[in-house]
């Protein structure tokens, strides 16, 4: 029977093969550095919704070289009533038209990594409104602090893409525009 040896070179490769920076991937959590905003039209006047805590996420990252070199997932869950409009009654009719009762959550999902150019990152993901489901492109913009990985984006949607009804009030005299402007702001800390 033959034995190998182990020579230093080997010995010394296997201890920093964990600090090589291409294998820095690491699970992250959803932090407080949370913002989030839908903003539409009505036949009166503009109007925004706004969660600022309660919603959860978490992802997968890989840190290169003080640069974000790759994302391997990204879940990201929001209660449909921590969206605030400072209006009880419009906040109500929100809630029912998402019908938050049955489907008391936003999510999103990523479903393919595309790639990162600067600080612009490219991906396709899931997004479930009131129990129904699109793949809808996205691109975002990050920023770093020490491992905190910061994510901005915007994204166009339509009441009708989730098939739900545009709210109305005042006897349906109120309507609500059938688009949305869906924005955030979402931080994520490394998990310890």
């Amino acid at each position: 029977m033959k034995r190998r040896l182990i020579t230093p070179t080997i010995i010394l490769a296997m201890m920093l093969l964990p600090w090589f920076p291409g294998f820095a991937q690491q699970s992250y959590k959803m932090s407080d550095d949370q913002r989030f905003t839908v903003a539409g039209t009505s036949t009166i006047h503009d109007w925004e919704m706004m969660a600022k805590e309660g919603s959860t996420g978490s992802s997968e990252l890989s840190l290169e070289n003080g640069k974000l070199s790759k994302v391997s997932s990204l879940t990201i869950e929001m209660p449909v009533k921590s969206l605030k409009s400072g209006k009880g009654s419009m906040d109500k009719n929100a809630y029912e038209a998402l019908n938050a009762a049955k489907y008391p959550f936003i999510k999103f999902e990523m479903t393919e990594f595309l790639g990162i150019t600067g600080t612009k990152i490219k991906a396709k993901g899931k997004l479930t409104i009131a129990g129904k489901s699109q793949i809808i492109p996205l691109e975002v913009t990050y920023s770093l602090s020490g491992n905190a990985v910061k994510f901005k984006g915007t994204y166009t949607i339509s009441f009708s893409d989730f098939e739900v009804d545009a709210p109305t009030a005042v006897l349906g005299t109120i309507k609500t525009g059938n688009e949305l402007v869906l924005a955030f702001e979402a931080g994520f800390s490394p998990k310890n």
